[in-house]
């Protein structure tokens, strides 16, 4: 998601060093089928659920920033297991859990408006368990890039936008194997304090998730 947004920092009043302890809730699109047994087949559709996730981005000097993101989520799955004269459905949960790290650089074009790229490392993990012997289980990492804006067009209020693209961006259950994906990202965050500041963004995508965030912002620290 995510790319990173923040608060207050050098000349353009951002910063790129915080912490954010956010609240999740996603609907992930997927499904599959598998035969583990002859006569028998197993179908999963996943639903929505909900999660937490903690990130934080670090400042080097005044145009640079590293960053990083671990995510983990309970998301609802239904398995369908159909076999001579039986169909049985099952409710149950499964793990999603995704990380980045990244490299950013930060263009100011205004004492109040930013462009930001940034280059990352993303890792996702599905965690079925397993209905009638079948394993979905599913996890992989690749390269991601994200650029976008950050802009305070008044001091309490900052609005965000990024374009991502990701080689882990989506899940095919049938074959078991991540496909890239691009997405979006937009949001708006409020700022009670000069570093404290409440946000909710929404990003599209085969996990479409809404984040509620709370970010503690330190400034330019340590650099």
């Amino acid at each position: 998601m995510l790319t990173f947004a923040a608060g207050r920092a050098t000349a353009s009043d951002l910063s790129y060093t915080f912490l954010d302890f956010q609240y999740i809730e996603q609907t992930v699109d997927a499904s599959g089928t598998q035969r583990p047994v002859p006569q028998q087949t197993v179908n999963v559709v996943t639903s929505d659920g909900e999660g937490i996730s903690v990130a934080g981005s670090l400042s080097i000097g005044d145009h640079f920033y590293v960053s990083g993101l671990f995510q983990s989520s309970i998301i609802g799955v239904e398995g369908v297991i159909e076999s001579p004269g039986l169909v049985t459905v099952v409710d149950e949960d499964f793990d999603l859990m995704n990380s980045r790290v990244g490299f950013g650089y930060r263009l100011e074009l205004g004492d109040n408006f930013d462009i930001v790229t940034e280059l990352s490392y993303d890792s996702s993990e599905y965690d079925f368990g397993s209905f009638a012997g079948e394993n979905f289980d599913s996890a992989d990492s690749g390269v991601g890039a994200s650029a976008g804006f950050r802009w305070n067009p008044t001091p309490p209020l900052e609005l965000f936008a990024f374009a991502s693209y990701s080689s882990v961006g989506k899940i095919d259950l049938d074959r078991l194997e991540f496909d890239s994906d691009s997405f979006f990202t937009v949001g708006a965050r409020w700022y009670f304090f000069e570093d404290l500041g409440l946000s909710l963004e929404y990003r599209n995508g085969q996990a479409e998730t809404f984040t509620l965030s709370m970010r503690f912002a330190f400034g330019t620290l340590p650099f």
